[in-house]
């Protein structure tokens, strides 16, 4: 574990662009903590004080840009595409569910469940695209709720003492080699769904003896 921190620490300077992906990734609905993003790049970045701002400028930008990516996923459902997925991810109670939270707290409601994880989050905003928010609207309360939980989030423990960097440190790596895994699994579909395509322009070109 201490040979995988000291390599993240050796290119620790490309690390706030892979936490941007990382949350770009997030906001997909990929099995990526969010927090623990923003905790493991806090405590890279109180090795590496100089790239403090950046990993946080990188931070609040994957998370708000994440967050929109969402809106707008839930909003195309909304416009009846992918139905499956809507019933998959979102069922019926649930919706109605997030639609009474919103309407009755509002910003409050995006405040609170930016803290709390496992898709809550995401819960949030796909149904914002779904019950058709303002846009304008959607984009304030969570760039305001993006910003009051990335600063907390971050800075907390980017100021906590190294008794608690231990821990989170495996969790950082743990995260890291899963990212690699879905990369490598994504590359793969991907190259496999080229590979089926292009066999089947293959097969229609071919002429007719």
């Amino acid at each position: 574990m201490q040979q995988v921190w000291a390599f993240l620490n050796q290119y620790v300077t490309y690390a706030p662009l892979l936490v941007f992906i990382l949350l770009l990734l997030a906001g997909l609905n990929l099995p990526l903590s969010e927090d623990l993003i923003i905790i493991t790049s806090a405590f890279l970045a109180r090795s590496n004080e100089e790239l403090t701002y950046y990993f946080y400028l990188a931070l609040l930008a994957g998370v708000i840009i994440s967050d929109h990516m969402a809106y707008w996923i839930g909003n195309r459902i909304g416009h009846g595409l992918h139905k499956k997925y809507l019933h998959k991810f979102l069922s019926p109670a649930k919706l109605e569910r997030v639609h009474f939270y919103i309407k009755k707290y509002g910003i409050f409601s995006f405040i609170v469940c930016r803290f709390i994880p496992f898709g809550v989050r995401n819960t949030l905003f796909i149904s914002s695209g779904i019950m058709r928010m303002k846009y304008g609207l959607f984009t304030l309360f969570d760039g305001i709720a993006a910003l009051i939980s990335v600063t907390t989030l971050y800075f907390l423990f980017f100021r906590l003492g190294s008794s608690m960097e231990r821990p989170y440190r495996i969790l950082g790596i743990v995260l890291f080699a899963l990212l690699l895994i879905v990369l490598s699994i994504g590359i793969f579909k991907l190259y496999r769904a080229w590979k089926q395509g292009h066999f089947n322009r293959t097969e229609h070109s071919d002429p007719i003896p």
